[in-house]
């Protein structure tokens, strides 16, 4: 249940975490896009393979699917890789430290993004 209802029509994009195929089965049945984990051993052309296989098997448009993945590497080359693969949003860390720090890496993303998009 939800309340108060969305006011946005349709609803919003509902997105849902997780590597398993069991995950990716409920993400395909039931919700708008995939919303993985990104770290080391995340490979995007892979991820997004699995997610395609998973559309296909159930007869699901791939095309519709949002993918937004957390903690995506903040650098140009790896964010390159997560493009190539499809994967239009990622979400950058933000540490839990001092204003002026937290500023600063701001402003590397800023122009992080700038540079790759």
């Amino acid at each position: 249940w939800c309340y108060p209802k969305p006011a946005q029509r349709p609803h919003p994009p509902i997105l849902l975490g997780g590597e398993t195929d069991k995950t990716l089965a409920r993400i395909v049945d039931y919700c708008d896009g995939w919303f993985p984990r990104g770290g080391p051993d995340f490979d995007p052309a892979v991820a997004v393979s699995r997610l395609k296989a998973a559309c296909a098997q159930a007869k699901r448009d791939f095309a519709g699917m949002q993918i937004t993945v957390f903690r995506a590497p903040a650098d140009a080359d790896g964010l390159k890789r997560y493009a190539d693969a499809g994967i239009t949003r990622v979400l950058l860390d933000a540490p839990d430290s001092s204003r002026d720090e937290v500023l600063r890496l701001l402003d590397q993303y800023a122009e992080l993004v700038t540079k790759t998009a």
